[in-house]
């Protein structure tokens, strides 16, 4: 949204002319009567006056004695008319530096944001168009997507329609709206602080959670580890027992072979006494 700092003729004191309504609220004949703007300030706008720079009041003086006027009527009408000429003058020549030193106050701060000051001029009774109202055209629209971007360019803008000594009613509008903008700005980067802060704790959370898993599961596969190992030194024990079991039943066989033998021995009378069972294999092994 592009908004303007205005130096209207409502911020500085109106400029009236004797004479005629303030400027702004004159009728739309007068108003009419406007010039183009001249890009110069009041202190080069002599220039452009349309009298010689030998004119002198005496020339209207010679002119009137030539066409029949009192000298007396004419001094006192001539110095009377200067007064005027010169009291507008000065006038016109004040307001002309208020308005341009209003306007580029706002330029200067206002910076890249900031448009050139455009005026609107009087001209006055030298023939010279002299500043009286004026405005620069700033920026207020937000920083898409960046809230901190936001905040520093709001700080400019109120800063830059508060840099005139004496801000406009529509100067304090605009460095309002420069608040209200900061304002949200802050609010936008507390939300996105909190948000991240959220999110921090939230990864945070979700690693934990990670790492519990991760050890559930490590624990879920050193139990299973342990049943498999208890299983096989089951299995391996069973296989032990069922090995002895057989090597006894081998060695009760192979006793019973040899006590068998060593009875045969002696019912055929290989032997005279009957040995201690095993004892004729035994000694002749």
């Amino acid at each position: 949204m592009i908004s303007s700092i205005s130096s209207s003729v409502s911020s500085l004191a109106p400029y009236a002319p004797i004479g005629r309504q303030p400027v702004g609220q004159e009728s739309t004949e007068l108003k009419s009567s406007s010039f183009k703007a001249l890009e110069q300030s009041a202190d080069t706008a002599a220039s452009q006056n349309r009298r010689s720079p030998e004119y002198s009041l005496n020339q209207d003086a010679e002119r009137d004695r030539v066409s029949g006027k009192p000298p007396k009527e004419q001094s006192e009408q001539e110095q009377k008319q200067q007064e005027r000429e010169q009291k507008i003058l000065a006038e016109l020549a004040t307001r002309d530096r208020e308005v341009r030193a209003h306007e580029q106050a706002h330029a200067a701060v206002g910076g890249q944001y900031a448009g050139s000051p455009t005026y609107s001029f009087e001209r006055g009774p030298d023939g010279v168009n002299y500043a009286v109202g004026g405005e620069v055209s700033i920026d207020t629209s937000p920083v898409p997507n960046d809230p901190e971007a936001t905040l520093r360019k709001a700080q400019v803008i109120r800063a830059a329609a508060s840099a005139p000594a004496e801000p406009s009613p529509q100067d304090r509008r605009v460095a309002a709206q420069a608040a209200s903008l900061e304002n949200e700005a802050r609010a936008e980067i507390a939300a996105k602080g909190a948000s991240e802060l959220q999110q921090v704790a939230q990864t945070a959370e979700d690693e934990a959670n990670a790492r519990k898993a991760e050890a559930k599961k490590q624990a879920e596969q050193e139990d299973e580890l342990r049943k498999e190992i208890r299983k096989e030194e089951d299995r391996q024990r069973a296989e032990l027992d069922r090995s002895n079991q057989e090597r006894a039943a081998i060695l009760a066989r192979s006793a019973q072979t040899t006590f068998d033998i060593s009875r045969r021995l002696v019912e055929i009378g290989a032997v005279k006494s009957t040995p201690s069972v095993g004892n004729f294999i035994n000694g002749n092994v």
